[in-house]
């Protein structure tokens, strides 16, 4: 077996997928469903972002094999979760967490990462999902999970399904409105990230933060 020689290293997207849909499908030969499915979306990246429903459209994916990609990602997401306590920093481990778990989504996330007053991670916590308008994002949401979680900084997440990671002018109005509210209440804004499934930027990184926050 190929890949218990020397694992995935040299395979092909077309070689990763076959091998992933024959324990899904055992006994029977998958090439032309891995095929299908690259054809159909692209890159590997792009098949296991799929729901198991848009998989199960491509002809020869059942069930099994559905089910069985769209759980790889969501496998890797759940490893690489900061755990409880965790200081949450610049951390490749973070960003790499954050990008696996909103980049790859086909809709769009708002979540705030809730820490104390060393940066560790109290809670995890979402805000809005579907098509999020940042105008309509109601402070009380936010404020109700830092009470409930004593948390003193709150760091935004939320993911661009089509792919920009350049922050909106949407984007910059909501970190603004959070940091002002935040000074009211004691808490501090510590970042906003914007994530694709390229990679994740930072506004602060990027000095796009209001200033004084």
């Amino acid at each position: 077996n190929r890949f218990l020689r020397s694992g995935a290293r040299g395979f092909e997207e077309r070689d990763a997928l076959e091998l992933l849909l024959t324990y899904a499908v055992p006994r029977r030969d998958v090439h032309d469903t891995a095929v299908a499915l690259l054809d159909r979306f692209g890159s590997l990246g792009s098949v296991l972002s799929q729901s198991p429903d848009m998989l199960a459209s491509v002809p020869g994916v059942g069930p099994a094999s559905s089910v069985l990609i769209a759980l790889v990602p969501q496998l890797a997401s759940m490893a690489l979760r900061p755990r409880r306590g965790e200081r949450l920093d610049s951390s490749a481990g973070v960003r790499e967490y954050i990008r696996k778990s909103l980049g790859l989504q086909r809709r769009e996330r708002l979540v705030a990462l809730l820490v104390d007053s060393s940066g560790r991670l109290l809670a995890e916590r979402e805000l809005e999902h579907g098509t999020v308008d940042r105008a309509s994002v109601h402070p009380r949401n936010l404020v109700e999970k830092i009470v409930a979680t004593n948390a003193t900084g709150v760091i935004l997440v939320h993911n661009h399904p089509g792919g920009r990671p350049e922050p909106s002018s949407e984007d910059l109005a909501l970190t603004a409105r959070l940091c002002e509210l935040g000074r009211s209440l004691g808490f501090r804004v510590l970042d906003h990230l914007v994530a694709t499934d390229a990679g994740v930027t930072s506004l602060r990184e990027r000095g796009a933060f209001p200033h004084g926050c």
